[in-house]
């Protein structure tokens, strides 16, 4: 995809970016001339007529194309693409906000990956989450990227960028929404991510290159996951938090929000709790949201395609962690292994913790950990601590 070089880009790039005329002016102007060729060919006294003097004088001192050439440089060495309204790989998805985004910044793979026919789910939580929200995020990004469903989020700590790596993990397509320039890799901690999904996905802005993080821009862009999405998920959310400010837009446009349940004490929870409370849709696995997304069976699907190898979950899991992990075949673990894997759930305990529990001496336990680490049961949260894998 790389329209840069057409007038029409050009005209947007200018469109879009001239100084002292914003989105509500723009829309303004749009939903009066139809269209930025007559806007740009009305007179001074029109555009005052819709938007004031002073902007009409914006807008009039602008025509020269001086900046909308110089960023087309500028995303020409970036590699970065433009897509808006008319553009054929603009999300048409998008189309249905009054307030959709008149360009968007794109790095990556947009085409037919985010059509009207593909299923998106947004997922977004707490960006400090703790580990239990992160591999749930993970686990949830992952299982339903193998069902062929984006995974749309905001490149965030904690939950998004978890969500995001799930997709990935599942061979999926993912979308990161940025609250600032295309350009700008905030949080830097996800670097290496970005650039996964700048291959293989997509990270989109409608800020253009150079725009900082300021915070007022993040709960803006919330609108853009809600708007792609046809149905959210949040994991970890408190009681004030972007996450609940996306799940009211989604509902706003009439799709389901999903939560997953949390325990009643934890202040990262408490603004999922409530909206199970209020009628979000309580899930405990993949399972529930593909049900009520596609109308299948997942397990029914499983049949039907054999060679597709979809995680499998464990009843068991439900009664004690509260959520759907994969199935492990405890006949074929040796008791020790049987004794290791019940002593851990997605809380991190510490080794020292787990050769306590045990009582099988310290050269045998760390032994038993590091093989059921190679046969991927369980893994380290952070160094030294270990949980579940899902």
């Amino acid at each position: 995809m790389n329209d840069l070089t057409k007038e029409k880009d050009i005209l947007n790039l200018w469109f879009n970016n001239i100084g002292g005329v914003g989105d509500a002016s723009r829309r303004k102007l749009i939903h009066e001339f139809g269209s930025i060729e007559d806007i740009f060919d009305a007179s001074k006294n029109l555009l005052a007529a819709v938007v004031g003097d002073e902007k009409a004088g914006f807008i009039i001192n602008s025509k020269s194309f001086n900046y909308a050439k110089e960023l087309r440089e500028i995303l020409i060495q970036k590699n970065i693409d433009i897509v808006y309204p008319e553009h054929r790989f603009y999300p048409k998805k998008l189309l249905n906000m009054f307030d959709y985004p008149n360009i968007l910044y794109v790095r990556g793979i947009l085409s037919y990956k985010l059509n009207i026919h593909n299923m998106n789910i947004g997922i977004v939580g707490a960006r400090t989450s703790d580990t239990y929200g992160r591999e749930l995020a993970r686990m949830f990004g992952r299982e339903l990227a193998k069902e062929g469903i984006n995974i749309i989020s905001g490149l965030a700590l904690g939950i998004d960028g978890m969500s995001h790596r799930g997709a990935l993990d599942g061979g999926g397509y993912t979308v990161g929404v940025l609250g600032c320039g295309i350009d700008i890799i905030y949080p830097r901690e996800n670097y290496e991510l970005y650039t996964e999904m700048s291959k293989s996905g997509a990270v989109i802005s409608e800020y253009p290159p150079g725009t900082p993080p300021n915070a007022g821009q993040f709960p803006i862009r919330n609108r853009i996951i809600s708007g792609l999405s046809d149905g959210l998920l949040v994991v970890e959310a408190r009681k004030k938090s972007g996450s609940l400010i996306t799940a009211d837009l989604v509902l706003e446009q009439g799709k389901q929000v999903y939560a997953i349940p949390g325990r009643i004490t934890d202040k990262n929870c408490d603004g999922t709790n409530n909206l199970i409370k209020m009628g979000a849709m309580c899930v405990t696995s993949p399972e529930d949201i593909i049900n009520d997304l596609k109308g299948i069976s997942f397990c029914d699907e499983k049949n039907k395609n054999d060679n597709n190898e979809i995680a499998k979950y464990d009843s068991d899991a439900v009664e004690e962690f509260g959520f759907m992990q994969k199935s492990v075949n405890k006949n074929s673990l040796a008791p020790a292994e049987k004794m290791l894997y019940s002593c851990l759930s997605l809380e991190p305990t510490y080794i020292d913790d787990i050769i306590e529990k045990l009582k099988m001496g310290v050269s045998d336990t760390i032994n038993l950990l590091y093989n059921m680490e190679e046969k991927g049961l369980i893994k380290q949260s952070s160094k030294g601590y270990y949980i579940i894998s899902v």
